[in-house]
């Protein structure tokens, strides 16, 4: 990739993108930045060493190499950004719109746009699929699939999907995702192997390594040897299957009015019995209860289209504690 360098008094002189309150970033600060007269955003990262750095310098080398295999809808990263020659982010091109979340939680705008946008998200999997299977690229997951993660124009009609610099792409690790932690409802559910879980499938129930040859300060040293997991990594290497489990917990989210990642298994079910009870297509609640078993998981966007105003009206939280008498 290519590296724009400022000084540091051009630096301290840019101005911060002030993010909306449902949208909130912990890995870094946005600037907006002029270069070669056009606008750019400045991702300035708090973590600028250490192996969560070198795997995210690593992501981005992948993301700038296999640009033109991508959907058009990614807002990818163009350039590093060094300060006084020290690296410490990477430049975007400077997207208008409005974000997701914020679109989903405004009163104002119909439901038929919202679902509009929601299934939008189903058709990126389908790109992400069709280039995993017919292309050099084999290895490309979103990883921290959220609402906040998508740019909507609403003049446009277009959706685009921000903050890839967290996703999956050949041999990258793990990065945090939003609703892949270990207090997520998949870690819960039977099916949890489909995701792939980071390390767990090397440790037995007592939480000592498989192979019983290894110590465990050898385990950590050849399958953990720059981090941590549990503090500084993923928690799930994401997959296919993982992308599509964030994609139904976004939707359920929607339909909720929280986040539903954090369900127990039980109350999850529940829910769904709600959803078949109010009207919802079975498919679609089929596809659903699939997040939690071992059958492989389904893409959700081809039954978006079957949900009425009036279901969503009803799926949302408040509504349904009533009617349960919860």
């Amino acid at each position: 990739m290519n590296t724009i360098n400022i000084s540091k008094k051009k630096f301290e002189s840019l101005k911060q993108i002030e993010l909306p309150e449902e949208v909130v970033s912990t890995e870094a600060n946005f600037y907006k930045m002029n270069h070669l007269g056009k606008v750019k955003v400045f991702k300035s990262l708090h973590m600028t060493s250490g192996p969560i750095f070198a795997n995210k310098l690593f992501t981005l080398e992948m993301l700038n190499e296999y640009a033109p295999l991508l959907p058009k809808s990614f807002v990818l990263p163009e350039s590093l950004v060094s300060v006084d020659k020290e690296i410490k982010g990477f430049s975007l091109p400077f997207v208008k719109g409005v974000n997701l979340e914020m679109l989903l939680a405004d009163p104002n705008v119909k439901t038929d746009i919202k679902l509009f946008y929601i299934k939008r998200i189903g058709d990126i999997l389908d790109q992400l699929e069709h280039i995993r299977t017919n292309t050099v690229l084999d290895s490309i997951y979103l990883n921290d699939l959220h609402t906040s993660n998508f740019i909507v124009d609403p003049k446009e009609k277009e959706i685009r999907v921000v903050d890839l610099d967290s996703c999956r792409i050949c041999d990258s690790k793990p990065f945090r995702a939003r609703y892949l932690n270990p207090l997520s409802l998949l870690t819960r559910a039977p099916g949890q192997n489909k995701y792939d879980i980071y390390r767990k499938d090397l440790i037995n129930e007592d939480g000592m390594p498989i192979l019983n040859v290894m110590s465990y300060s050898e385990y950590e040293e050849e399958y953990c040897s720059y981090a941590n997991y549990r503090d500084q990594l993923g928690f799930v290497n994401s997959n296919k299957e993982s992308d599509l489990y964030c994609y139904v917990i976004l939707f359920l989210s929607y339909l909720y009015g929280q986040n539903v990642c954090i369900f127990g298994l039980e109350q999850f079910y529940n829910y769904m019995y709600y959803l078949e009870d109010i009207g919802f297509n079975q498919a679609l609640i089929t596809a659903m209860i699939k997040i939690v078993t071992n059958a492989p998981n389904e893409n959700i966007g081809k039954y978006i289209d079957s949900v009425t105003e009036e279901q969503v009206e009803m799926a949302h939280k408040d509504v349904y504690k009533r009617v349960r008498n919860l």
